[in-house]
């Protein structure tokens, strides 16, 4: 580790001798650096940010417009196109590409009301008691259709401090059967292990409840109170879910019960939850009980469409083309609602714009880099980060020739007010230069940033790096606020600070610009 970080620093001393002018001239990182100005900045995110586009919700009008305007722009400054190969009718004629990464997300819409039944046996009878949805139980949506009845096995909040409980269970302890367990909050990462397992091993699905929860779900507001100021929820369908053409679904539900219809599962069990809600030690030990006498019948139909969307993909080759850095953002955001338009101006036209500006003022340099930098623009990140998962998943070169992610994802809000110049860097823990390449960068340019360093060997967070991180591939980010316009109509450019997005956008120019010229 000391060695990369040892060597990192020593090219990253010689590109600065390198890059020394003759007296009265201007450097390479100096003319990408001014290239990057506050009405550039703000010219882009006016467009892709305005009404026009209709909220861009992926594979809608406003997303096709600002894809087209995104490619245009790249164009513009010189970028060539990295997409698929153009078609003439259904055939590929010679090897000039497009912008356009085409493909197909698969939406998954509840055909029927689900069902969710609890059947109790005794010796001589059984008795049914059916669920309500959005009362009793909500269904966070499976992508298939599905029938399936079995057994219950209790499992506590399935934690042990960090670690989830399932990973030393046997199969049969929960092969066919529903897996009941206390809700956790907060969330901890054991969690995101947890279903993962549990489809490995075999079980029919996870039953979760929050014992303050006596009933699940959101009441419906009649029409007289749909205002604004009443129902300001992004506009998206609890019960659809999305996912890529061609890829395994697997059938496994995920369903969050009432503490009431809990208390019913347990009932004549000889098993108290209440122990465990009492006591929650996280170092605990805990064995899977079986729910004696009682059983789940769950029943769900889903209609399937195809809905065509795109990513927009530039590239500018390096001398060395094997090694690849991709500066990525997702486009999309949510969408039109009930006469309302969410322009997500800071998520992710701020982004997305990112990715663009530096488009642009890596071609101003006017000099080709070592390395190749591709510049990606996802679609379908608000469907579940599917635009960067195709693009990993279909790279027409070997996916690890992608040395490094810069992801870009709402950049231009302050953490607050008071803190004009605090933000987060997050970075795969490994590659430890990164942060004093940071530090020298900021000082040596005079960027006013107070960064929090956050290097991680997994790092976290619900944007579109974990599609790298998955394959294991390094990752930087740059994260300011995060504030309450977040995925309302309000999200519009007047609430930006352009101020932090244009730092944002220099540092990272200054980071990619040393990284994308020396051998690490």
């Amino acid at each position: 580790m000391m060695k990369i970080k040892k060597y990192l620093l020593i090219c990253f001393a010689w590109f600065n001798i390198c890059n020394i002018p003759a007296s009265g001239q201007i450097t390479s990182t100096e003319k990408g650096l001014n290239g990057i100005t506050m009405d550039v900045i703000k010219a882009q995110v006016g467009f892709i940010a305005s009404d026009w586009m209709e909220g861009r919700e992926a594979g809608q009008k406003g997303e096709y417009m600002a894809a087209d305007y995104i490619a245009s722009m790249l164009q513009l400054y010189g970028v060539k196109p990295a997409g698929d190969f153009i078609l003439r009718g259904n055939l590929q004629e010679g090897s000039e590409r497009s912008y356009f990464q085409n493909f197909a997300l698969v939406k998954s819409v509840e055909s029927e009301e689900p069902e969710l039944e609890i059947k109790s046996y005794t010796d001589k009878t059984t008795r049914s008691l059916k669920l309500n949805k959005n009362v009793d139980f909500i269904l966070k949506s499976s992508p298939q259709g599905i029938e399936s009845e079995g057994p219950i096995v209790y499992s506590g909040f399935g934690i042990i401090g960090e670690k989830t409980i399932y990973s030393n269970i046997d199969v049969d302890d929960v092969k066919g059967k529903f897996v009941l367990r206390i809700a956790s909050a907060p969330k901890s990462s054991a969690d995101e292990q947890t279903e993962k397992i549990l489809k490995e091993r075999g079980a029919l699905g996870i039953v979760e409840y929050y014992p303050e929860s006596g009933k699940v779900g959101n009441p419906s507001s009649p029409d007289f109170l749909n205002a604004y100021s009443e129902k300001n929820q992004r506009p998206a369908n609890l019960y659809e879910l999305y996912s890529l053409a061609g890829n395994n679904v697997e059938d496994f539900p995920r369903i969050v019960i009432s503490s009431q219809a809990a208390s019913e599962l347990f009932r004549n069990t000889g098993i108290n939850p209440e122990n465990d809600i009492k006591k929650k030690d996280p170092d605990q030990s805990f064995q899977l009980l079986p729910l004696e006498g009682k059983s789940l019948r769950f029943k769900t139909s889903v209609v399937k469409t195809q809905i065509p969307v795109r990513n927009v993909i530039g590239i500018i080759e390096g001398i060395n083309p094997d090694k690849i850095i991709v500066l990525g953002a997702h486009y999309d955001h949510v969408g039109m609602s009930d006469g309302y338009i969410w322009n997500g101006a800071d998520d992710n036209a701020s982004g997305t714009v990112g990715v663009m500006t530096l488009a642009k003022a890596i071609m101003e340099t006017g000099k080709k880099p070592e390395h190749t930098i591709i510049f990606a623009l996802w679609s379908s990140e608000e469907k579940g980060l599917l635009g960067s998962r195709y693009y990993v998943q279909n790279v027409n070169f070997p996916v690890k020739n992608i040395v490094l992610n810069v992801n870009f994802d709402m950049i231009s809000r302050y953490v607050s007010e008071n803190e004009p110049n605090k933000i987060t860097m997050t970075y795969t823990s490994s590659k430890s230069a990164f942060k004093d390449l940071t530090r020298e960068n900021l000082k040596k340019y005079r960027i006013e940033l107070e960064i929090d360093y956050q290097p991680s060997d997994n790092p976290p967070g619900g944007s579109d790096h974990r599609s790298f991180v998955a394959a294991d591939i390094p990752i930087m980010r740059f994260k300011p606020g995060h504030r309450e316009e977040y995925h309302t109509p309000m999200d519009e450019t007047r609430t930006l600070d352009w101020d932090i997005m244009e730092k944002i956008i220099k540092i990272s120019f200054l980071n990619i610009w040393v990284l994308s010229n020396s051998v690490w």
